[in-house]
């Protein structure tokens, strides 16, 4: 899991200071997903992100939405825009 970095601002801190939110996942995603924890695979996945406490609520109103159309949704939003997810 990479250390917290909030998603909309980027703040660092202690990770007593975010949460990490998990985006819902299409059926191929899951089953990689799955793939990935039966062969003990440690690491990131696509589906997850760092909040802080300011702007947790960005995430968790999102949590049903598929994890590239709510970090898309969120960077609309918010006035950091740099940051898109990943094409894959």
């Amino acid at each position: 899991m990479m250390p917290p970095n909030c998603l909309v601002c980027e703040s660092t801190g202690s990770a007593t200071e975010f949460t990490v939110v998990y985006f819902a996942v299409n059926a191929q995603e899951e089953a990689g997903l799955a793939a990935r924890a039966a062969a003990s695979w440690v690491g990131h996945p696509e589906n997850a992100y760092w909040f802080c406490a300011e702007h947790l609520h960005l995430g968790t109103d999102r949590e049903a939405m598929h994890w590239r159309e709510a970090v898309a949704e969120i960077m609309a939003i918010s006035t950091r825009r740099t940051r898109l997810p990943p094409q894959r």
